[in-house]
C-alpha cells in the first residue's frame, strides 16, 4: 500500500487464466455467508507444505459499532500516495461491526476537517475513508494469516490487506519491509494483486525492489474470499482461497537489498483507499462504496 505501485506493476510475476466475465453464473452460497460466532474458527490449520498451527489471536467482527479498541488503531487524515480520502478516527459511518463483518464504507461528502491531524491544511474532505491497523496491539513473525473478505467496487478504489514491520516508525518505509496480502484497484476489475516490498540496494531512500502476482476472482466485490500468507523464515507465499498468487524466497531476493527486513514481527493495516497513485480517476457513482471483512485470523 506504499507510493511504489508504478515501480511494482512491472514486476507482477503470476498471473493466472480465468474467464474475464462471471456474471452468467450464479453466486456461490457458501461465499455469502459469515461466521457467526468466535468459535467457528479452527483452531489448528494445516499448511501447503504440511505444517499444523494453532489459532493465536483472532478477531471475527461478532461484536456492533466501531472495531475492539484492544485489536485495532486508527490511522487518520490525508496518509500517503496523494490519495483522496481522508481517513477518520472512530467514526461510524465509516466504519463498524454489523452482522458478523466489520465494514469500512468510503463516502463522497463535505467533511470539515480543519484543524484535525493529517488535514494538510484543508478545511473540508471531500471524501472520507477508514484505516485500521493492529500496530502497537498485535504483530506477528511466521505462521499463516487468514482475512476473509468482499472487496469494495468502482473506479478509483484501492482497498488493501497488507502488513509493516514493527520498526516502522524508526527507520521508515521501505526499510521496514512491506507485505501486500492483497490490494485491488477498481479499474482493474476482478484482479487481486498480492505483493511483497524491500528497499533497494545501493537505491536512493524511497527505492524499493518488489515482487508481485495477481489472480482473477470472480466477482470478488459480491462475495467473500480468503487472502492468505504463509510466512516461513526461509520463503512467503501469498494465496487466495488457497491458491498460490506469489512465491517469494529469502534466498533469491535477499542480494536485492541491504538488510533483509522480515527477520521481525510486522503488524497488520486494513484500509480503502480513494484515487492516488495507483487508484487513479475516481467515478462519479462510485461512492458510497463498502470493504467488508468477515474476519481475521492468526496461526502459528
Amino acid at each position: 500500500m506504499s507510493g511504489f505501485r508504478i515501480v511494482f506493476a512491472a514486476a507482477l510475476a503470476v498471473s493466472f487464466v480465468c474467464p474475464a466475465v462471471f456474471s452468467d453464473e450464479p453466486l456461490d452460497p457458501a461465499r455469502l455467508k459469515v461466521s457467526a460466532s468466535d468459535s467457528d474458527a479452527p483452531q489448528t490449520v494445516t499448511t501447503t507444505d504440511g505444517r499444523t498451527l494453532k489459532l493465536v489471536w483472532q478477531d471475527e467482527f461478532n461484536g456492533t459499532g466501531l472495531p475492539d479498541e484492544s485489536k485495532w488503531i486508527y490511522e487518520e487524515g490525508y496518509v500517503r500516495n496523494n490519495e483522496k480520502q481522508f481517513y477518520t478516527r472512530a467514526r461510524l459511518e465509516n466504519i463498524f461491526q454489523k452482522d458478523g463483518s466489520l465494514t469500512i464504507r468510503t463516502i463522497k461528502e463535505k467533511y470539515p476537517i480543519e484543524g484535525k491531524p493529517g488535514s494538510r491544511g484543508r478545511k473540508e474532505a471531500d471524501y472520507t475513508s477508514a484505516a485500521i491497523e493492529t500496530r502497537g496491539k498485535a504483530s506477528w513473525q511466521c505462521g499463516r494469516i487468514e482475512v476473509r473478505a468482499q472487496l469494495p467496487k468502482g473506479k478509483g478504489i484501492w482497498p488493501a490487506i497488507w502488513m509493516m514491520g514493527d520498526n516502522s516508525s524508526t527507520v521508515g518505509h521501505p526499510f521496514c519491509g512491506e507485505i501486500d496480502v492483497m490490494e485491488y484497484v477498481g479499474h482493474t476489475p476482478h484482479r487481486a494483486y498480492g505483493t511483497i516490498h524491500l528497499h533497494k540496494k545501493g537505491g536512493r531512500r524511497s527505492e524499493v525492489v518488489s515482487k508481485g502476482g495477481d489472480v482473477l476472482l470472480d466477482r470478488p466485490e459480491e462475495q467473500f474470499y480468503v487472502y492468505t500468507l504463509e510466512w516461513t523464515a526461509e520463503k512467503m507465499i501469498i494465496l487466495v482461497d488457497d491458491r498460490v498468487v506469489l512465491e517469494f524466497n529469502r534466498a533469491e531476493e535477499e542480494p536485492k537489498t541491504e538488510e533483509w527486513p522480515f527477520d521481525q514481527k510486522c503488524y497488520m493495516l486494513i484500509n480503502t483507499a480513494l484515487g492516488g497513485s495507483w487508484g487513479g480517476e475516481i467515478a462519479d457513482d462510485t461512492c458510497p462504496t463498502e470493504f467488508k471483512i468477515d474476519y481475521v485470523r492468526v496461526y502459528q
